[in-house]
């Protein structure tokens, strides 16, 4: 066993962190920041575009996080998925907010919290990017482009359907089809790194 392997082991699962979190415990938050913030940051990066934008989503998710204004139902699934799909509402939120801001209207500056780079965090990043885009490009055509209009740009099916000009019905089923083989092809992606 390598000494990769030991250390994962002896780090405490996501339950495990969450159930020290309802108890305000730092430690678990880092934790669970350290593991997850830089796929999720990079979700809001596809979908926004902007780095300080995706940086402010991230925080803004573990941040909710922290002070419970939003809680995970471990019923309902992982809680990467959770976290990643939240990370993703809010990233599309902020995208719907900033395309109702008149153009004149410049976005207030913020401060900007950054996570130290760490090169093995980056590297894990990167290879999660890559399996990403390389399961999205396996896709057939009609089903990448309905993920990438309804996940990246932000449209509803409704919208999608309309921009596309095809039956709503139609774009749904290639949602359904494209999530169930991004599921199959991406499985284990929490464990690369």
């Amino acid at each position: 066993m390598n000494a990769d392997a030991t250390a994962s082991r002896s780090l405490p699962g996501d339950g495990d962190l969450l159930a020290r979190l309802e108890v305000r415990d730092e430690f678990a938050l880092a934790a669970l920041y350290d593991r997850h913030s830089a796929y999720a940051h990079a979700i809001a990066l596809r979908i926004l575009g902007a780095p300080d934008e995706a940086e402010e989503v991230t925080q803004d998710v573990f941040w909710r996080l922290w002070k419970g204004n939003i809680r995970y139902d471990s019923s309902r699934g992982r809680f990467s998925t959770w976290l990643y799909a939240m990370t993703r509402n809010r990233s599309l939120d902020r995208l719907r907010a900033r395309r109702r801001q008149p153009a004149t209207d410049p976005m207030p500056e913020t401060p900007v919290f950054r996570a130290p780079e760490d090169p093995e965090d980056e590297a894990g990043a990167a290879q999660k990017r890559r399996r990403v885009l390389a399961a999205l490009s396996a896709l057939p055509d009609e089903q990448r482009r309905a993920i990438e209009l309804c996940f990246y740009e932000g449209l509803t099916h409704r919208e999608a359907a309309e921009r596309l000009k095809e039956p709503l019905g139609t774009v749904k089923g290639r949602v359904k089809l494209a999530m169930d083989k991004l599921r199959v092809s991406l499985r284990g992606i929490e464990s690369v790194s």
